[in-house]
């Protein structure tokens, strides 16, 4: 192509560009009329309000890490609740976990021992670990 060209389509481009871009319709029509925003407080009662309730301070504002919610588990449940994943031979599965015959057995087994007497001597063993100090608190437990 000549330089003509080139700068014909360009020309082209660009004005289609903008005629697609020109706003028609003003932004009162698409939102509504600007909202003002006025508060039926003083000054003093808002900043009164804040330090009235500390626990409601936003999240970057506080020191260290946040509180645990309901249900959450300590890291010796969680390190002990792995370890029974793991033994039961489900540490390998990805998304196609279903693809295996042997998923739904395994499964099972883990199932069993996640609330069988398995997973309170698991624990025992990992805050028996902590306690002592050592750096087999995440290990695994020999296989069955």
């Amino acid at each position: 192509m000549n330089r003509k060209q080139v700068l014909c389509m360009a020309a082209l481009t660009l004005s289609a560009a903008a005629s697609v871009c020109a706003q028609t319709v003003p932004a009162e029509q698409w939102a509504g009329p600007p909202v003002t925003f006025t508060s039926t407080e003083s000054r003093a009662e808002v900043t009164a309000g804040y330090f009235a309730a500390p626990s409601r301070a936003p999240q970057e504002l506080r020191v260290g890490p946040a509180d645990a919610g309901p249900g959450a588990m300590d890291r010796a449940t969680v390190a002990a609740d792995r370890n029974l994943w793991l033994r039961a031979g489900l540490g390998s599965y990805g998304e196609y976990a279903d693809m295996d015959p042997l998923h739904a057995q395994r499964m099972a087994n883990y199932t069993r021992m996640r609330n069988g007497p398995e997973f309170t001597a698991e624990l025992s063993r990992i805050e028996g670990a902590r306690s002592r100090g050592t750096a087999m608190l995440a290990a695994p437990a020999a296989a069955e």
